[in-house]
């Protein structure tokens, strides 16, 4: 079976019988490469001799037409599921069942659904296992055709060792037990189509990650954090622990500033919100207006609007847990000290609000990303945290986020897109991003008509552009004034690059009322609008179409600082800079773009204004395969 399967190795089961260890190992490592762009670990190889081995026990089970998939990728995430059997069931429907294959020899369970097995902590397997099912009954193309169940199997570990209450799992020396539930989930065959379909399946946008939040909280109010699973949206084993170890330390004597860093799509705004969360409901109490228990800052007052309205339908007053930089790390002594401060977006706090921002929580979570930063104000870098914290007295625990949880080209995209913004020439072909669609177009009603088609078929799109050509009116920002015109004829610029084209976009502009439209919303899918930088930081869709404007050029074999910028929000200004020619640019410009590729969950749309820096990405687009 050959084609986009989503999976290291797919085989008719009768197809692996007799098949060694050293001939698996060998075939998932480049199966796996083929499917993320990376090579297998040494532990990862370890780990596939033992699951082959007890696999190759069971096997015999299953009919001989039955499917087996290895390392299947979530279309939904970069998560990948160890092993996926597919057939038909005693009802006769296409069933797909998951396995989750677990070496561990000694295990503890911790808390929170965290367990500590040799000696390491990770996830609960059941709270994983959980995940997986969520995932693909809420958000995978084929769960309509499916029946989908799932079972742990911990092949190295005694019957006593872990608990699990809503889950199927097996233990050591049960290899008849499996072959049992094998038999009698899947008893018949399965065409290589219908496979196919699951196999091939693609994500669903069924439930935003806001509203998951929302139909959710009641149970999260609860602490049962697994409820996220059912709707395709708990936190990774990395988050998971990420938190668990934030909320720890809120019982410790010790003052503590977290700096953790996280590159686009790494989930930093979605541990921020179930933080703030699990602190109130610690407490006992989600009436903030009570208690200072938990503040979360932002200075994205488009992000902060959007998390407010939510919260504010689900308990009215929690909102106010939702709060701007500057009315939270500013220099005054009268403001509360809160249990736990956490500011997400911390790169685009400024240097004087530094220690204040440290000083405001008895710990401090700063999530941040350097190459994020927009303007030349925004202070907000490791150096700095660093030496904030010291000043205080506080310790400092830095921590990273790995995973790459947004943009579906995983890893190999997003070093694609570094590599194409710093040092484009040194792009060597050809690139594969498994699942993701990256695109440049030559006409700009192709690329609007392309994402017409995809809001169509159910995904949510959004545009998004450089600020260029125009300010925007923040005296009239939902009206259809020249100031508000993004994309059409005239333009405030008087460039007449759009001059017959029966085009009108325009700036999405309206902070309190536009902007959870339009992405919370899905107003984004009419594309009469368009986010800027500023209104699309922290946001996703399942395809973004960037507007690549005239800010940032490809002159002579290297990135330049083009011929016209509107962003008059830093000090000094962006559009200042450009227009003194100053080199500090570049990096700001390098970042806005950054974050601009980096918004689409499924795939990236691309338009550029100027002619010489299209040629540029039309050749570098004919190396993505």
């Amino acid at each position: 079976m050959n084609g986009s399967l989503n999976c290291a190795m797919v085989k008719r089961a009768d197809e692996l019988n007799g098949v060694g260890p050293n001939e698996a190992v060998e075939q998932l490592g480049y199966g796996l490469f083929k499917l993320t762009g990376e090579w297998p670990s040494v532990d990862q190889k370890l780990a596939w001799r033992g699951m082959w081995e007890h696999s190759q026990k069971v096997l015999p089970a299953l009919p001989k037409d039955s499917w087996v998939a290895f390392e299947y990728q979530l279309p939904m995430s970069n998560e990948r599921i160890d092993a996926l059997f597919l057939g038909r069931g005693k009802n006769g429907r296409p069933t797909a069942v998951i396995c989750e294959f677990k070496g561990w020899h000694k295990v503890r369970e911790a808390q929170d659904w965290l367990v500590v097995a040799d000696g390491e902590e990770h996830q609960h397997p059941e709270f994983q296992l959980l995940n997986y099912l969520g995932k693909v009954k809420n958000s995978h193309s084929a769960a309509d055709e499916f029946e989908i169940q799932g079972f742990v199997w911990l092949y190295n570990l005694a019957c006593y060792g872990l608990k699990f209450q809503q889950v199927r799992a097996f233990f050591e020396n049960e290899h008849d037990a499996v072959k049992q539930f094998l038999a009698s989930t899947i008893v018949q065959g399965l065409d290589e189509d219908e496979a196919r379909k699951f196999l091939e399946g693609t994500y669903v946008q069924s439930l935003h990650l806001f509203k998951a939040i929302h139909d959710n909280f009641d149970a999260l109010k609860r602490g049962a954090l697994e409820a996220l699973c059912a709707t395709g949206f708990a936190p990774s084993e990395e988050q998971h622990r990420l938190m668990q170890e934030i909320l720890e330390s809120l019982d410790e004597d010790e003052r503590i500033a977290f700096l953790v860093q996280g590159e686009p799509g790494s989930g930093k705004s979605y541990l921020a919100v179930l933080l703030l969360i699990e602190t109130l409901r610690r407490a006992g109490k989600m009436d903030v207006k009570k208690q200072n228990v938990a503040v979360l800052a932002y200075r994205n007052n488009r992000l902060l609007n959007t998390i407010r309205k939510v919260f504010a339908t689900v308990q009215p007053g929690l909102d106010a847990a939702i709060k701007f930089f500057r009315d939270v790390a500013k220099p005054d002594s009268l403001l509360p000290v809160f249990k736990i401060a956490i500011f997400d977006e911390a790169q685009r706090l400024e240097e004087w609000q530094l220690q204040s921002a440290v000083y405001r929580g008895k710990v401090a979570v700063f999530l941040y990303d350097e190459g994020q930063r927009l303007n030349m104000e925004e202070a907000g870098v490791r150096e700095n945290f660093l030496k904030a914290a010291q000043s205080t007295g506080y310790s400092v625990q830095e921590r990273r986020l790995q995973g790459i949880y947004r943009v579906r080209g995983g890893r190999v995209y997003h070093d694609f897109v570094e590599k194409l913004l710093t040092y484009p020439l040194e792009l060597i072909g050809p690139f594969v991003f498994p699942n993701y669609e990256f695109r440049i177009f030559d006409e700009i009603e192709e690329m609007l008509e392309a994402m017409k088609a995809k809001a169509q078929e159910g995904y949510q799109v959004a545009l998004v552009a450089a600020f260029t050509e125009s300010p925007g009116d923040r005296d009239n920002p939902t009206k259809k004034t020249l100031l508000n015109l993004r994309i059409g004829y005239p333009l405030y610029s008087g460039w007449d690059h759009y001059q017959g084209k029966d085009l009108q976009i325009y700036w999405l502009m309206d902070e309190r009322m536009q902007y959870p439209q339009f992405w919370y919303g899905r107003e984004s899918n009419h594309l009469t609008h368009c986010a800027s930088i500023y209104g699309c930081q922290g946001f996703e869709a399942d395809y973004v179409g960037v507007i690549w404007g005239r800010d940032f050029v490809w002159r002579n074999g290297r990135w330049s600082i083009g011929s016209n910028c509107e962003d008059t929000i830093g000090r000094p200004p962006l559009k200042e800079l450009v227009n003194k020619r100053d080199p500090r640019a570049i990096p700001l410009l390098v970042n806005r773009y950054r974050i601009f590729l980096t918004r689409g969950i499924q795939g990236t749309y691309v338009y550029c204004e100027d002619e010489e820096t299209a040629c540029l990405l039309r050749e570098i687009a004919r190396l993505v395969k």
